[in-house]
């Protein structure tokens, strides 16, 4: 990963040179301006998004004007952010993700140069890599495939968490609650909450994935669970919160229904009818 995001920096900012370097490597003597990167803490974010890791970068510019570091930072985020990257070595697919600054302005004395701080967070990290067995949950792969069919061949709709190489725009649906409610002896209702991940390009092409998804919920009334069969499940409440966090909040949130028969048990049959009396 540390590879792939150096190699990146190398590719997209020629001014660098090859000047991307570990903490280690470089002091008052290294020809400037140049990039240090930092691995910094990892750890568990949301079952669905796996682990977080920090990256922090660090533009490094001789003692002029901290404008020099501000453009060096401005490419740095440009090549970075929501940039897919490949791992030569290891070959995995990961993006990073803007994240703010590390630090405020910084004049490094050991190093003879002023600099400040950028960090990226790499979600999606699945630290072990266990093969699933069990199929999706059928009602969320009619949520998802509903909404490809909304959104078209474009974007990218996920199950259940997020790939390490999550491609963008995409949307990530996942279940969040289920309950279920008696109607009355011979039947009762299922109703499973889902929440969506929108994750656009852009900002606006995420806004506008949002706002369109929860549109059609509100204009489809049902999702096809089965069509062949006629078995829908019934759209409740779709809502959407554009402030929410759309790696691991997520901004929609819908519940679907479907009604189910209970099952019912044959007794025995009657084998005699017994009389005693007299019928009048």
């Amino acid at each position: 990963m540390r590879a792939a995001i150096r190699q990146k920096l190398l590719d997209a900012i020629p001014g660098l040179s090859g000047r991307v370097y570990e903490p280690h490597e470089a002091g008052a003597e290294t020809p400037k301006p140049y990039a240090v990167l930092v691995q910094g803490e990892e750890q568990e974010d949301t079952p669905w998004t796996g682990f977080r890791r920090i990256i922090e970068v660090w533009p490094y510019v001789s003692r002029t004007s901290f404008a020099n570091v501000d453009d060096l930072a401005d490419q740095i985020t440009a090549a970075l952010d929501k940039q897919l990257l490949t791992d030569a070595v290891a070959g995995e697919t990961f993006s990073c993700m803007y994240i703010g600054t590390a630090s405020s302005d910084v004049v490094d004395e050991e190093r003879d140069a002023i600099t400040r701080g950028l960090r990226f967070a790499v979600v999606a990290l699945q630290p072990v890599n266990v093969p699933e067995t069990a199929p999706d949950d059928p009602w969320l792969e009619a949520l998802a495939m509903w909404t490809e069919s909304q959104l078209g061949a474009e974007w990218t709709v996920y199950r259940g968490l997020w790939p390490l190489g999550y491609v963008r725009p995409a949307v990530m649906w996942r279940i969040a609650a289920a309950e279920v409610q008696p109607l009355m002896a011979a039947a009762f209702e299922v109703r499973k909450q889902f929440v969506g991940h929108v994750i656009g390009r852009t900002p606006n092409e995420q806004t506008e994935g949002v706002l369109r998804i929860v549109e059609q919920l509100g204009a489809s009334v049902k999702v096809p669970l089965d069509a062949a069969d006629r078995r829908y499940l019934t759209i409740l409440e779709p809502r959407a919160d554009l402030q929410a966090n759309a790696m691991s909040g997520g901004q929609i949130s819908v519940t679907l229904s479907r009604r189910t028969d209970r099952p019912t048990e044959e007794g025995p049959l009657i084998t005699g009818i017994h009389q005693t009396g007299q019928l009048r």
